[in-house]
């Protein structure tokens, strides 16, 4: 098998490709189309693998190739059941064209991400990044961020380090910045899915999410909850062209008495109404009263 040409002509034309690639095996040449992703994460492989078969029935391509830092291998299986190869950074690949079969599974991520950056979404840690993300162009002083998220300056210190030591900020005269929040934001969901947050799943019989949201409010404000809605249901409050099926509520403490004036019922999956008791308050930070 021989790579005879990259092509990133593609690029100019309406299906917005990332190149192309020109196989040859044998007398026989292939057109293959690539689409390179910055995470190999399930998810963005279906996604990827889905657009990459459609594009496959409207250009003259032969097949298509997904191209990603690691690739598990739920990830290969996801490609393989769709149709679709990929090369990993990692040395991992699948490649199925018609007289072409290579497949090489099992080698290990070599883009984990180090414990330092893992650190920064912790559940402290994570109050100072949401606080720089919010005002992404400003430039903070140790002191400042202190100030206005409640975490010690060592902590901060620590933190501010850690942003710069994998190029997320950069410092400034006394102070740091943000370098590429778009980036860092990016790895905070990817943690943020790893850690897999837990929701509490119920029913409960109401009209309207409207209803809904109206008991729930008057319920924790008799037993002394904090709330928040998030989600669908909290920007619902702000958008009316939004038209939600359930609700999605932050609580600082779940009280049997709270539950039972909402005649909430505990499912194990589906629900209408998902409950989530926050961690050192994080998810309160930015909440505000809306419509009373």
């Amino acid at each position: 098998m021989e790579l005879k040409e990259v092509s990133r002509e593609s690029r100019e034309a309406i299906h917005e490709l990332d190149f192309d690639l020109l196989v040859k095996y044998g007398p026989r040449k292939f057109k293959v189309a690539v689409e390179v992703k910055s995470t190999g994460e399930p998810s963005v492989l279906r996604r990827s693998a889905a657009w990459l078969k459609d594009l496959l029935t409207k250009t003259k391509h032969d097949y298509a190739v997904i191209i990603a830092p690691f690739i598990s291998k739920e990830g290969a299986e996801i490609c393989r059941d769709m149709g679709v190869g990929f090369i990993d950074l990692s040395g991992n690949c699948l490649l199925d064209l018609e007289g072409i079969y290579i497949e090489r599974t099992g080698n290990p991520n070599k883009f984990k991400k180090p414990r330092e950056i893992q650190s920064l979404f912790s559940p402290k840690s994570s109050r100072v990044i949401r606080c720089l993300l919010s005002d992404p162009k400003r430039s903070w002083t140790l002191k400042g961020l202190t100030t206005e998220t409640g975490v010690s300056i060592g902590l901060i210190h620590r933190i501010a380090t850690a942003l710069e030591n994998n190029f997320f900020a950069k410092k400034e005269l006394r102070a740091f910045k943000l370098e590429d929040p778009a980036r860092l934001l990016e790895a905070w969901r990817e943690e943020y899915y790893r850690r897999a947050p837990r929701w509490a799943r119920y029913v409960i019989k109401a009209a309207s999410i409207k209803e809904s949201l109206t008991r729930l409010k008057t319920a924790a404000l008799h037993h002394g909850v904090r709330y928040a809605f998030t989600g669908p249901s909290g920007a619902s409050l702000i958008s009316s062209y939004l038209a939600p099926t359930g609700v999605h509520l932050y609580v600082d403490v779940l009280k049997e008495e709270f539950l039972e004036e909402i005649k909430a019922d505990q499912v194990s999956s589906e629900g209408n109404l998902l409950i989530r008791v926050v961690e050192q308050e994080n998810e309160f930070i930015g909440s505000r009263p809306v419509k009373g």
